[in-house]
This record gives C-alpha cells, sequence and structure tokens, in this order.
C-alpha cells in the first residue's frame, strides 16, 4: 500500500448523491425498511423475506405498513439477532440457532439487494462521476464503511475501464468469479493475480466493513457460530469469494457450503478479527499512521463503531495532520474528528460534495 498523504473517510452520507428512477436515494440504518418497502421496482421476493418481517413484528409489533411510514433502525433488528445467536449458543440449541441463521442471513441479503438496486445509477449522477474523476486522477487511499461498490463502478466509468476495481481492494481472494458472454467463470487465485496488469494498485479502496461483491464460503461440516475462520491444520480454510455481482448466493450449486456475505452488518457488537476484514484494518491503520491530509465525507461516528475511533487514536499517536477536511452539515464531526486526531488548527468544512468539489478547483488536495 503505497503512503499516500491524503486520505479519505467515507460513510453513508456520501452515496445520497445517488438517485434510482423514482427520486429515492440510498436507504441508511433508520429508514431502510421505508426505503426498500417504498421501491415499487425491488427485485426481492416477498415470500423469501417474508421471515424477516415476521420476526420484526413478533418482537416491535411493527407490520409492514409501521415500516412503511414511520422509522425502524436496523442496526436493532441485527443487534437482537446477533445477541439471540449468542445466546441459542451457549444453550446449545441447534434448531433455535438454525431459525435465527435464516433470519439473519435473510436480512443480510435483503440489505444487500437493496443497496445494488443503486449501483447502476451512480453514473447518472453528476457529483459521483466529478469525484471519481478527482479519486482516479490524484490516487489518494480511501477508508469506506459503505458496502456497495457505486464508487468502483463510477471510476471505472471515468477511466474508461482502465481502472479494475478488484486490484483496488489491498487484499488478494481465493476465487475470483468473472461474467463473460452471459456465462460465469472461476479465476484460481494464482492465476488471476499473477495475470498481466492484474497486480494490486497502490492506492487502494479499502472496504473496512466489508463489500457486497465480497463472500465466504465454509464447508457446511466445519461450520461454528462466530468462528474466525482463520487458517488453521485442523480444519479447511474458508474461501473467500470476489464476484462480479452480488447474486453468487443465488448461482452457487455446491449444497455442501454454506455462502455467507462477507460484510460487517449494522451491529452493536462488531468482528474485525476475521481473515480479509482484519488485514484491511491493520492496511488502514498504516495508512493513516502516515496521512497529512484527512478527508472525512458523510460519517456521522455513530456510538457504535467504536472501532474507528480506536484506529484513529492509535494512528494518530505520534502522527499529526497539516490539513483536516470535514464534508457534512452535521458540525458535531468536527470537534468529533479534531479529537480523534489532534488536530489543534481551524479545519475546512463544506456542507456537502458540491461544494467540497468547487473547493478542489483551489486546493490540491
Amino acid at each position: 500500500m503505497i503512503k499516500n498523504g491524503t486520505t479519505y473517510i467515507l460513510g453513508a452520507g456520501f452515496n445520497q448523491c445517488v438517485k434510482n428512477i423514482n427520486g429515492l436515494k440510498p436507504p441508511l440504518s433508520t429508514n431502510f425498511f421505508n426505503n426498500i418497502l417504498k421501491n415499487k421496482k425491488s427485485n426481492i421476493s416477498e415470500e423469501k423475506t417474508q421471515l424477516v418481517y415476521d420476526y420484526i413484528y413478533k418482537y416491535w409489533k411493527k407490520s409492514k405498513k409501521s415500516l412503511l411510514y414511520g422509522d425502524f433502525d436496523l442496526e436493532e433488528c441485527f443487534t437482537l439477532l446477533q445477541l439471540q445467536l449468542l445466546e441459542a449458543s451457549n444453550n446449545n440449541d441447534q434448531e433455535l440457532i438454525t431459525n435465527l441463521l435464516k433470519i439473519n442471513s435473510t436480512l443480510k441479503f435483503i440489505f444487500i439487494e437493496s443497496l445494488c438496486e443503486f449501483e447502476s445509477f451512480s453514473n447518472s449522477s453528476n457529483l459521483m462521476l466529478s469525484f471519481a474523476s478527482l479519486i482516479y486522477s490524484r490516487e489518494p487511499n480511501i477508508l469506506t464503511f459503505n458496502y456497495d461498490c457505486n464508487l468502483e463502478t463510477a471510476i471505472e466509468t471515468v477511466s474508461s475501464n482502465k481502472w479494475n476495481s478488484f486490484l483496488s481492494y489491498g487484499v488478494k481472494f481465493d476465487k475470483i468469479q468473472r461474467i463473460k458472454n452471459n456465462g460465469i467463470t472461476y479465476i484460481k487465485k494464482e492465476d488471476f493475480y499473477n495475470m498481466s496488469n492484474s497486480s494490486l494498485y497502490n492506492w487502494n479502496i479499502l472496504k473496512l466493513h466489508g463489500s457486497l461483491n465480497w463472500f465466504k464460503c465454509i464447508p457446511a461440516s466445519e461450520y461454528t457460530l462466530f468462528k474466525n475462520y482463520r487458517n488453521d491444520v485442523n480444519c479447511k480454510k474458508a474461501q473467500f469469494i470476489l464476484a462480479d455481482t452480488n447474486r453468487y448466493f443465488n448461482e452457487h450449486t455446491d449444497n455442501n457450503l454454506i455462502v455467507d456475505p462477507l460484510i460487517i452488518p449494522p451491529v452493536l457488537y462488531k468482528d474485525y478479527s476475521q481473515d480479509i476484514i482484519s488485514t484491511l484494518w491493520d492496511g488502514a491503520k498504516e495508512i493513516l499512521s502516515c496521512c497529512k491530509t484527512l478527508i472525512v465525507i458523510g460519517y456521522s461516528f455513530p456510538p457504535t463503531d467504536f472501532g474507528i475511533k480506536k484506529l484513529l487514536l492509535e494512528a494518530f499517536e505520534f502522527n499529526r495532520l497539516d490539513n483536516l477536511i470535514i464534508v457534512d452539515p452535521n458540525t458535531s464531526v468536527i470537534n468529533t474528528v479534531k479529537q480523534l486526531t489532534h488536530y489543534n488548527k481551524p479545519a475546512l468544512v463544506c456542507n456537502d460534495l458540491s461544494e467540497f468539489l468547487d473547493n478542489t478547483q483551489v486546493m490540491s488536495i
């Protein structure tokens, strides 16, 4: 990874410049169900998702109609599932574990499907394309908590597909899924990364909460709840898949494998210890330890995300920023970032992405 002087931190607010054909923006944690139920062109099957709505009604007494017109925090749903799974695991209640895992997995895929529907609209956002051009030309490092591939899609567009998102993630995957001539092919790690022009890039987009097109496949006989899936001589290694599409779950045919999206869902207690994810956090610390200009866009530093606070406090134990830029209408973020980075000068504050891009015309960022 290149020790680039400029680093971006992107949160969910960054994607609010993208809208679908109905004028809807990508959902946030608090309006997630409100958003997907309004989306009449959703590809998500009601039959497959009913168990999630039954679960929500069971504990929160919220019907689909209530979810359509009122707010409901997705993080609460994921966190209750997480706590119940831990309890069921401690009690060795296999039947309950199985049922809760089905609900948890289905909720993850609802989450993924809803975000992926916006990817095709990223290229219709002038702001997104302008930002992608800036990133492609100046090659800063990006640390993002977003699961979607909107930015990667936009960079591939502005680069006329000279830039390959698969080489930007800072880690190597065990298997690469490619779609070619309407068919699906799989490439082994050693074959893909040894190809001409297939070395990992020096500047990276590190997706610290995982990505919609990342999956882990675990042999069913080796699957253990909350296991880290690290290398072990007594256990088959999990396969980490980098896919051209988020639909890998629907396309795999091996019933002996459990397929799970490689994402850290919005839960209260986040586990960053699993392979790939832990490597990304190590890389992020290295990058921030050398960063001189930090630009934070659309990230609110929620109380449940202490991982990023720990990361910044450790990275800036000795390092000192020259410049701090905050792009967010929420001005409370300013003091949070200044305290975490020990920055004691005035920060440049932009209300939105448009204002920031206007400022880049006169700044060397």
